[in-house]
């Protein structure tokens, strides 16, 4: 029987590799998902675990080589690089730096560790915005080189983690004062190449890796362009713009198609940005959107010409960003600072799925996308490709599902039952997709046309980064915690 050129790209790129590698943020070929991985589905929290242990407080993805697994994580201001052992969680070495200046954040998500580390299986590298790039020897946790990077302050912390390709070492800062793509060599950090991104704001997207018939390619996502570079030089290849201006999300792709979906509040306007905004639970009229004085007075409960985070929807966007907004850093907001954003009659950028054919060069927006979808584009989460499809995870809990080949819709925005934020990418294995909501709320549901959730599971702890899995075991990382499980443990 004949298999789809995508079916049979699926397989290829889903192929696990012989050894225990998980190598960088998403794993190998930055796809988020293993196939045939002999972890029991569905798993059980208690009778499958194989230990939990706590971890110092962050949001990076585990990073593997060999019994090795890495994490990152903040004790204060103290910027903490973890060795653990990834059969038993036993802490191997700790190395730790110090931040080198107070961070404020203007997201109640942000936090001093968020990039995940990479690999090569003989060094580990490990970023912070608030410090810079550090190589660090796999066996003993010594320092080989580093780079103290001009401090990256934004608001929402710094998110986009280092990558592997070939001996280089590449790490994105858009919006940081040197504002670049650079690569370093991973053995002593010489500077290969570098590329600036001046008109780039904030981003927090890790730069794909995407291969095809055609040769290999960097693609980096920011501030309203998709840009492809050769990864060998940082010669640039081509772009498509028109996308989204705050962007979170990391590309995919396959042998025919590069894969981008986006959404910002820069790119929403009227109901359905004071919606993300403010949440299912303060529906918003037409008056509102004429009139955002109007929703101001609405917000202030107790009418002292003021509003304070307690007087927000509970769990609501606009609460999460609450010190975004105060420009005074009194503990609220005036109608002065908020009411000319929730004015805006104008989207900035597009929040968009798209699909970028093979092939181009120069401007290639008009001549090489292949299709768009505007519906249920996640935040933060990056789409998924995993069993024929794009899995793309909005906040709210949507879950909407596009035939890579076409962009037609095959599940189309149906809803999990957690309505709050999803950051974690989702993750396919085994014919599953396990999808996790910042809550701790984890849901697992079928790879099909319809919305089948197989197992509901809760880590009681704020869940942010997407997992890892290698030979048989799942690693979680919740917030404050490593978790993993595998068949046979109890029962």
């Amino acid at each position: 029987m004949l298999r789809s050129p995508i079916a049979l790209a699926c397989a290829l790129a889903l192929a696990i590799p012989a050894a225990a590698q998980w190598p960088q943020f998403l794993g190998p070929g930055g796809r988020a998902a293993v196939d045939q991985s002999r972890v029991p589905l569905p798993f059980d929290l208690e009778k499958h675990r194989a230990f939990r242990v706590e971890v110092p407080t962050g949001h990076s993805s585990p990073v593997i080589a060999g019994e090795r697994l890495f994490l990152t994580g903040a004790e204060g201001s103290e910027l903490v690089m973890l060795c653990l052992d990834r059969r038993d969680g036993k802490t191997l070495w700790k190395q730790s730096v110090s931040a080198r200046a107070d961070e404020h954040y203007g997201h109640r998500a942000s936090a001093l560790a968020m990039p995940s580390g990479c690999t090569d299986g003989k060094r580990v590298f490990f970023s912070f915005g608030a410090y810079g790039l550090l190589a660090l020897d796999v066996a003993t946790g010594k320092t080989l080189w580093e780079k103290q990077l001009p401090l990256a302050k934004h608001d929402f912390g710094t998110g986009a983690s280092p990558m592997l390709v070939d001996d280089l070492v590449i790490l994105q800062r858009d919006g940081a004062p040197d504002s670049s793509i650079v690569a370093y060599a991973q053995a002593d950090g010489a500077e290969r190449w570098r590329v600036e991104r001046l008109g780039c704001i904030s981003s927090y997207a890790t730069p794909y890796l995407w291969e095809h018939a055609g040769g290999r390619e960097l693609v980096v996502a920011g501030t309203g362009l998709l840009t492809s570079l050769d990864p060998k030089t940082g010669a640039k290849l081509w772009e498509v713009n028109g996308l989204t201006l705050l962007v979170c999300t990391t590309p995919i792709g396959d042998a025919q198609h590069l894969y981008f979906a986006g959404w910002s509040s820069p790119g929403a306007i009227g109901a359905e940005f004071l919606e993300s905004a403010f949440g299912e639970d303060f529906p918003v009229t037409p008056e509102d959107v004429k009139d955002p004085k109007l929703v101001f007075a609405r917000l202030d409960a107790n009418k002292d010409g003021m509003v304070k985070r307690s007087e927000l929807p509970k769990g609501c966007r606009a609460a999460d960003a609450f010190p975004a907004f105060d420009g005074n850093s009194d503990g609220a907001w005036q109608a002065e600072e908020v009411v000319p954003f929730l004015s805006r009659s104008q989207a900035r950028g597009g929040n968009i799925a798209v699909a970028v054919k093979a092939g181009g060069k120069g401007d290639i927006t008009k001549t090489h996308v292949a299709w768009r979808h505007e519906k249920g584009i996640p935040y933060v989460s990056s789409p998924l490709l995993f069993r024929e499809r794009l899995w793309l995870v909005k906040a709210g809990g949507s879950l909407t599902t596009l035939d890579p080949a076409t962009g037609a819709v095959k599940l189309d925005q149906a809803r999990l039952p957690d309505r709050g934020e999803y950051y974690a990418t989702p993750f396919g294995i085994d014919g599953h997709v396990l999808i996790g909501a910042n809550s701790g709320r984890a849901f697992l549901v079928r790879a099909a046309d319809e919305l089948e959730i197989v197992s509901e599971l809760d880590f009681e702890d704020e869940l942010l980064a997407t997992p890892a899995c290698v030979e048989g075991v799942l690693y979680v990382r919740t917030v404050n915690a490593l978790w993993a499980f595998r068949a046979g443990v109890r029962g």
